[in-house]
């Protein structure tokens, strides 16, 4: 993964001409790769009945030099947007010097010491204008001098300085008795100062205290990396974030990337810690003795890696499956015309092909991404937590390599033109179009079927392996597909409250089928069951049934117990047509036991729909009625197990649905008996 990141590191920085760039932007460049993103800073908040959506807020502390004040002041959006603009960094280490003019902790402006930090390094920092730098200095030290003060050698910002509506309950350490009094305990008394600080902001800062906070430092009104001293500001933290770990040459071995010998840093700080993984070259900490064995990156690499980290984290970032997911491409070749295959508009659309979407939206898209495949064979996913912001925590869920982007996109057409050819999306709407999206949500778990699901993360494994054997051409096993299929049709039909979702739901076994189809078309499904030959005197001669039992030959055409079981399902849904007229709110098929029927209950069930047919007076086809009867002649004695029994009861019922809003939606003249269906999703 790390050498694919690097392959991406490089693309981009040809694309930039970064070779090019004079030395300050080079750092810049460099230096901005460290700074957070800025799309986990949002949060929803509920006004009424209405969900809205905030984005934290910049709490800044502007200092006034001619004042000689200091005042908190509430600053822009933590949008997206706005990441260069603010350069907001995060700890890459547990003892980070307070240097970062931005941050996302207070620490970084109560406690800032970034002139004692250049004082102790400034004949190590490569400074661009070494005259500048001491004037940037004097400056900083004569900052932190009139507004800080040190305590236990560390700075904290003064009392005195703040404005006198911002003093109350100020944690100045010298003034609280709890905090000095510990004061030859670190420990405790750090403890206890953060607990003062983060009091004060939440009640005199209250009005400037957003849910989600990052904190900066504003001298007369400038951020540090946009004022006059913004180059010496860039040339420090360039040394500390990178320079610094090449500045010992003794320190040499073979990069891990390159392959070639070099200066090695004795820790390598990867933005994506890649917590969870088991790469065992994962790891880092290099010293003379044991260059040959520790994974470690020259500088050149190191800086592509960086690079491809942070284009992959805010450019191929999605959500996919309701997972947070990066798009990798996988770059087989080099060349130097190789930006499309980081392009995201195409990479994010092409994983994004398993998702439902309109047949017109769909059709637009695979015109736009068949370009990708004369050059991009295969892609990567990487599945992840999406840090907090006061973390760094990069927990992996799960890595999809080498799919192929042929193979998806053929499934993705024979998606469109099962939808095409069964004209699903115009009755059925949004539910109709099919995808990878919605198999998921027939056989896993969702709110539909499980109402009290808030958390996701005990079923992402189960959406994440559902993908790898998809797009991996791995077989699916037939009837466990079947037994979660009819646990979670039961589910949520148990759960349905409101009459407008049961067209909706009730049409999803005859997608399930269709999906089923669709998977032996890419030879992914296996155990279907072998029927053993049979001789059946009776002749089916409804077309409509004899054509669907022929496309779907591998699971019916010879099995006539599931046959028979479908016709049952047609049978119940003439009923229910019957019982809509009549606005009977309960349907027939709930009188069966969905969660599964055992064969030896299967003439019972049929003697049931028998007396209802005659009830509502139900069409009667003799020769249909003879096949019927002898498709289930010993059906006690099969081997089918009760999901088996009840799917294909469900999917006579959809289909005979199917076939009669077609038959509707064909004579518009005609006036339909059956309730409008209507186009909620899943």
């Amino acid at each position: 993964m790390i050498p694919l990141y690097k392959e991406i590191g490089e693309i981009v920085l040809r694309k930039e001409k970064f070779e090019e760039f004079p030395d300050y932007e080079k750092k810049l460049f460099i230096v901005r790769q460290y700074c957070i993103e800025l799309d986990n800073f949002y949060y929803t908040e509920k006004q009424g009945d209405t969900i809205i959506t905030q984005w934290g807020r910049l709490l800044e502390l502007n200092i006034d030099t001619n004042k000689k004040e200091c005042e908190f002041m509430l600053g822009p959006e933590l949008i997206p947007s706005n990441k260069d603009e603010l350069m907001i960094f995060a700890n890459y280490a547990p003892n980070d010097p307070s240097i970062y003019a931005s941050h996302i902790s207070p620490k970084s402006i109560f406690q800032f010491e970034l002139a004692d930090f250049i004082e102790n390094n400034f004949k190590q920092i490569s400074w661009i204008n070494s005259d500048k730098a001491l004037q940037f200095l004097n400056y900083l030290t004569n900052i932190q001098n009139t507004f800080y003060k040190k305590i236990n050698n560390t700075n904290f910002l003064r009392y005195d300085c703040i404005v006198e509506s911002q003093k109350e309950n100020f944690p100045d350490p010298e003034i609280i008795p709890e905090i000095f009094d510990n004061i030859k305990d670190k420990k405790k008394f750090n403890k206890l100062y953060k607990q003062y600080l983060n009091k004060y902001i939440s009640s005199t800062l209250k009005n400037l205290n957003y849910k989600r906070q990052a904190y900066a430092l504003r001298i007369d009104g400038n951020f540090l990396h946009q004022g006059e001293f913004a180059d010496c500001y860039i040339d420090v933290l360039y040394y500390y974030l990178f320079e610094r770990h090449y500045k010992n040459t003794k320190n040499k071995g073979y990069c891990h990337i390159c392959g070639n010998y070099a200066a090695l840093p004795e820790d390598v700080f990867i933005k994506q810690k890649f917590f969870g993984t088991t790469n065992p070259l994962y790891f880092d900490k290099v010293d003379n003795s044991f260059t040959s064995n520790a994974f470690s990156m020259c500088e050149t690499c190191n800086k592509k890696v960086l690079t491809g980290i942070q284009y992959a984290s805010s450019k191929l970032n999605t959500r996919l499956l309701g997972l947070s997911t990066i798009v990798l491409p996988e770059i087989e070749y080099t060349s130097d015309s190789l930006e499309e295959l980081i392009d995201p508009e195409r990479l994010l659309k092409l994983a994004k092909l398993i998702e439902r979407k309109s047949i017109n939206k769909l059709i637009e898209d695979l015109d736009f991404i068949r370009k990708l495949t004369v050059k991009l064979k295969s892609f990567n996913l990487i599945f992840y937590n999406k840090p907090q912001p006061n973390s760094q925590e990069f927990i992996i869920n799960g890595f999809i390599r080498n799919i192929s982007t042929y193979s998806l996109i053929q499934k993705a057409e024979d998606l469109r033109k099962t939808v095409e050819d069964y004209k699903l999306g115009p009755m059925y709407g949004y539910v109709g179009e099919l995808s990878l999206e919605g198999l998921r949500y027939l056989i896993l778990p969702s709110k539909e079927s499980h109402p009290g699901l808030d958390d996701y993360t005990s079923i992402n494994k189960d959406i994440i392996n559902l993908l790898e054997t998809y797009m991996h051409n791995r077989k699916f096993k037939y009837k466990k597909l079947i037994t979660q299929f009819v646990n979670i049709f039961n589910r949520k039909n148990n759960n349905l409250d409101n009459k407008d979702f049961r067209q909706s739901l009730d049409i999803t076994p005859f997608f399930m089928n269709l999906y089923i189809k669709h998977l032996i078309e890419f030879n992914q499904l296996e155990g279907v069951p072998i029927m053993e030959e049979r001789k059946i005197i009776a002749v089916l001669q409804d077309e409509s049934l004899s054509e669907y039992f022929k496309t779907h030959s591998d699971i019916y055409e010879n099995n006539y117990y599931a046959q028979g079981l479908f016709i049952l399902g047609k049978y119940i849904s003439e009923v229910e047509a019957k019982q809509r007229q009549k606005d009977i709110k309960s349907p027939l098929i709930n009188r069966l036991n969905l969660r599964g029927i055992p064969v030896q209950k299967v003439l019972s069930v049929v003697a049931m729909v028998d007396e209802m047919r005659k009830v509502w007076e139900t069409y009667y086809d003799a020769v249909t009625e003879n096949y019927f009867r002898e498709c289930l002649q010993g059906i006690t004695k099969s081997s089918l197990l009760p999901e088996e029994v009840v799917f294909h009861i469900l999917a006579g019922r959809a289909y005979e649905d199917y076939r009669r809003k077609l038959y509707f939606q064909e004579h518009p003249n005609i006036k339909n008996d059956i309730q409008e269906e209507n186009n909620d999703q899943e």
